[in-house]
C-alpha cells in the first residue's frame, strides 16, 4: 500500500500522523514511536468522579493542536461539577465550577455564547460530595502538589489520583494567563503554546478548580511533569485563568471530593 493511501486512510480515522514511516510501523502493530502527538477524537475516560478528557495537552505543546474536540454545551449536558481547558483556536479559557461555565477570552470582541463555543482541551469531573479542610499554614509553589496528595491520603481518597479539587483563599505567589491566539510558529518543548495575556503577583483573593491528574494521565489533563490542572476564578466568578504557578496562604480552604 502507498504512502498516500496509508495516510488517507489514517485521518479517515482521526489519527495524525506526519510521516509515511510511523504510518508504516502503526500498520505493522510495532511498538509506537510517534514524534507527533495523536489525539483520539473519544473522550479519555477515568474513574472515580467520571473524569473525561477532550484533547490533550500534549497535542497543544508538541504540535500546536487547538482544533475543536467537544462543544461546550455537550459537555455541560453532563452537569459536570469541575472542568478546566482551552478554548478552540487558542482564544480564550475555560473553567467549571460547581456546574457553572466561565470563559474568558484573551481579546475584547464578539464570542460565541459561551454554551455554543468549543474547547480544544478540557478535562472534567464531578464530586457527590465535598470535604472541607483548612490551610493551617502557607504552602509555596513547589509544594502544592505535595501537599494535595498528603491531603487526600489522610482524607479517604487515593493519593495517586485522579480527583478534582477546589480551593477558596488567597494565592500567594501566583502567575496566570489567558490565551489570545495561536503562535503560527514553532511547538514543542520550550516553545509558547499560544499568545496569552500574562498576569503574575504576590497575592490575589478568589477561587480554584482544579483535577490532580493520576500518572497516565500526566500529559492528557495537565502538563508534562506537573500533576495538577488548575485554573483561577475572580472572587466575582465572572472572569478566569490558567493557572501556570500557585501557592497558598495560611486560612485558605480546599475541597476534596468526600470519601
Amino acid at each position: 500500500m502507498s504512502c498516500e493511501a496509508i495516510s488517507m486512510q489514517m485521518r479517515l480515522i482521526g489519527t495524525h500522523v506526519i510521516l509515511c514511516g510511523a504510518a508504516m510501523l502503526w500498520v505493522a502493530n510495532a511498538p509506537a514511536q510517534a514524534q507527533q502527538p495523536t489525539v483520539s477524537s473519544m473522550p479519555t475516560v477515568r474513574q472515580p468522579y467520571d473524569i473525561e478528557a477532550f484533547g490533550a495537552f500534549r497535542a497543544l505543546i508538541l504540535a500546536g493542536d487547538f482544533g475543536a474536540k467537544v462543544e461546550l454545551e455537550s459537555v455541560l449536558a453532563r452537569h459536570p461539577t469541575t472542568g478546566v481547558g482551552a478554548l478552540a483556536d487558542a482564544r480564550g479559557e475555560i473553567t467549571i465550577h460547581d456546574g457553572k461555565l466561565i470563559v474568558s477570552y484573551g481579546l475584547d470582541a464578539p464570542h460565541p455564547a459561551a454554551g455554543a463555543d468549543r474547547a480544544a482541551l478540557l478535562a472534567i469531573a464531578t464530586a457527590a460530595s465535598w470535604q472541607s479542610i483548612p490551610v493551617e499554614h502557607d504552602v509555596a509553589p513547589d509544594d502544592v502538589e505535595t501537599f494535595l496528595a498528603r491531603l487526600a491520603a489522610s482524607h479517604g481518597l487515593d493519593p495517586e489520583g485522579p480527583f478534582p479539587f477546589q480551593v477558596r483563599g488567597t494565592l500567594a505567589p501566583y502567575a496566570m494567563h489567558v490565551n489570545v491566539a495561536p503562535t503560527d510558529g514553532p511547538h514543542g518543548m520550550g516553545q509558547p503554546i499560544a499568545i496569552t495575556r500574562d498576569r503574575k503577583g504576590e497575592e490575589i483573593d478568589g477561587l480554584i478548580a482544579g483535577i490532580y491528574a493520576s500518572r497516565d494521565l500526566v500529559g492528557v489533563v495537565s502538563h508534562g511533569g506537573t500533576r495538577t490542572h488548575a485554573h483561577w476564578i475572580a472572587p466575582d466568578g465572572q472572569s478566569t485563568a490558567h493557572l501556570d504557578r500557585w501557592g497558598l496562604k495560611s486560612g485558605a480552604t480546599i475541597r476534596l471530593p468526600g470519601p
